[in-house]
């Protein structure tokens, strides 16, 4: 029996779901696929291989890989259902009138995880707006993602937003030397770089990527130190979406942002449980296929360590 079990081992990161929790992991993917189709969003559904030239070398980084016996041609597992609709987007849909309101569900496959729990099989649930730039099309997006989780009786949820265009509006607004370097420092929170890269307004910059708990607070120190119209623009976004959701949740805001901001512009977000140290979904506004869009992806695997 122990020599059996040790050749049917899974590889580290990939699981098996029995019984009471594969019952519960399908009724919570059913919960949030008709919270979506409630909201008018259609489903869509794509494969777990593509070919590798369907995308850039950022998409396919952390990717299992594998080739093609019939066409010889490199093949990917995916690692993410977004950069698919690119596709389907300048294929399948290219006659569609936009908007487009999409959802999807399926299963990724990361080559690495560097999350304690190490998931590398990982479900994704999410809902996507194509095509519309309006404010509102942002709202939706997080409240359609909100009130699902709220279905599944997630409790304690928090939401950080970010402002993924504030920073280069920063440093160029206080004409930052060595921007490079010190846009870096930011986004790694790396204190004291920030000291040494930025002599004038290392309290002000650092305060900004530590501080999230009171925006109201931070806001007022911004004003009163740097005045840019530029910058009180994005302050104001940052206050509208506050105004927008305070009455439903508690809010943080990363103006700063970091790393996992950089595909994003305009806003991202991402939705906490605060017994759980990851994300359990996360979204914003970016560009497909030089269309503007704003979507997000609930992690399912997330949630079976919350709940």
């Amino acid at each position: 029996m122990t020599n059996l079990k040790s050749k049917q081992l899974l590889p580290v990161g990939f699981y098996d779901l029995l019984f009471d929790e594969a019952e519960k992991n399908h009724h919570n993917i059913n919960t949030v696929l008709q919270t979506f189709f409630d909201a008018k969003y259609r489903l869509i559904k794509t494969p777990l291989v593509e070919f590798e030239e369907n995308f850039s070398c950022n998409e396919v980084r952390n990717s299992f890989r594998t080739t093609d016996i019939i066409s010889g041609k490199n093949l990917i597992l995916r690692n993410d259902i977004t950069p698919q609709i690119s596709r389907i987007l300048a294929t399948r849909l290219k006659d569609k009138n936009l908007p487009l309101k999409l959802c999807y569900v399926g299963d990724v496959l990361c080559a690495r995880s560097e999350e304690v729990y190490s998931n590398r099989q990982q479900t994704q649930a999410g809902l996507e707006i194509i095509g519309c730039d309006e404010e509102k099309s942002n709202f939706e997006i997080v409240e359609v993602t909100l009130l699902a989780l709220t279905k599944l009786d997630v409790k304690n949820l928090l939401i950080e937003f970010c402002l993924p265009d504030f920073l280069d509006i920063f440093l160029d607004e206080i004409a930052a030397k060595n921007k490079a370097e010190l846009r870096e420092a930011i986004m790694k929170k790396n204190i004291s770089a920030i000291r040494q890269l930025s002599e004038d307004n290392a309290e002000i910059i650092s305060e900004i990527a530590l501080s999230n708990a009171n925006l109201a607070q931070l806001i007022e120190k911004i004003s009163s130190q740097i005045k840019s119209e530029k910058i009180l623009a994005q302050l104001k976004k940052a206050q509208k979406i506050s105004d927008y959701f305070k009455s439903d949740i508690e809010l943080r805001f990363d103006l700063f942002g970091d790393s996992d901001s950089s595909y994003h512009h305009e806003i991202s977000f991402n939705i906490f449980c605060k017994d759980f140290a990851y994300p359990i979904a996360r979204g914003g506004r970016y560009r497909i296929n030089n269309v503007s869009a704003v979507g997000a992806t609930i992690y399912m695997n997330c949630l079976r360590q919350t709940n």
